[in-house]
């Protein structure tokens, strides 16, 4: 790791770090029924939603595989729903697919209006209210309006984190508040390390169509009481079985891991040395040892810790 990437880990791992999301999705679902078609497409029950809040699903083939993992937050008139980077267009065509003649509902790219950024960091909360009173209180997930902004509270990373969506002729004022409350510019490199050390799963890594939810350790995304959605037969058998082929776990090395096969992401964490996330049978322990492309690593619990 060159001097530059370290002092950056060390200055957000003190601190909070920020950094811009310029392709991760955004898109806005307004009428009636916005919601009601999200949560008969995903894996969540999102009945009942207040204003402001916000939960985790996971939109899946018939085969119960990965589309996309979004966040849908009901705002009032609108739900803005958050996916995974250049993944605007396939949300949006995979959930107009199913609305039907008596479903009032529009879904547009909210990208040419919107811009979105992270912080994170254990000072990320001091941060924050900085930005917006109050904010730092907010739940997972849910999220409040200020003037041109939406500020809600995102999956941790290394502390707290939060995402900040702006409109686009805001953005510059938001993002300059932060940095004169302290946030620092994080390398992309070093946001995926602390990811990595969190244990979270990203779309083309440990997300996608070769991985079913619970795989990828979403089990807080699905509801196991809720009705019918695609795919919800393999999901539902699988877990009252308890039977899955793979589970995601933490891997430690003493010499670099390089991803495929098992391995899918792989960092030089300055803290952990050589870590990775994978894949398992969910029959390996926390603690033992298996042989990765002829090296050898072991098994750990996430998030990363020690």
């Amino acid at each position: 790791m060159d001097n530059a990437t370290l002092h950056n880990y060390n200055a957000v791992l003190e601190g909070c770090g920020l950094m811009d999301l310029p392709d991760h999705a955004l898109l806005w679902a307004a009428g009636r029924d916005r919601i009601d078609l999200i949560h008969r497409m995903s894996t969540n029950d999102l009945t009942n939603m207040a204003e402001n809040e916000g939960r985790a699903t996971v939109l899946t083939t018939p085969l119960a595989r990965i589309v996309d993992r979004i966040i849908v937050i009901n705002l009032e008139p609108k739900a803005l729903v958050l996916g995974s980077a250049n993944m605007a267009t396939t949300i949006r065509r995979w959930l107009s697919g199913y609305i039907f003649f008596q479903d009032d509902v529009a879904l547009a790219d909210a990208s040419s209006e919107l811009a979105q950024f992270r912080l994170f960091g254990p000072k990320a909360d001091s941060i924050i209210e900085r930005l917006m009173s109050g904010a730092s209180a907010l739940k997972l997930h849910h999220a409040r309006r200020q003037g041109g902004a939406i500020i809600g509270r995102a999956d941790s990373v290394a502390g707290s984190s939060f995402f900040v969506a702006a409109e686009k002729t805001e953005m510059a004022q938001w993002r300059a508040k932060a940095v004169e409350a302290g946030a620092i510019e994080a390398d992309p490199a070093v946001y995926n390390i602390l990811r990595v050390e969190a244990g979270l799963p990203e779309m083309g890594h440990e997300m996608g169509e070769d991985f079913i939810p619970l795989e990828s350790g979403l089990w807080n995304d699905v509801s196991f009481t809720k009705g019918c959605y695609i795919g919800q037969e393999i999901i539902a058998r699988m877990e009252s079985r308890g039977k899955l082929a793979k589970r995601l776990i933490g891997l430690k090395a003493a010499s670099p891991l390089t991803p495929g096969g098992l391995v899918t992401s792989a960092v030089e964490s300055p803290r952990f040395g050589w870590i990775g996330l994978g894949f398992a049978k969910p029959s390996d322990e926390i603690g033992s040892e298996i042989v990765i492309n002829g090296a050898r690593a072991t098994i750990a619990a996430l998030p990363f810790q020690g």
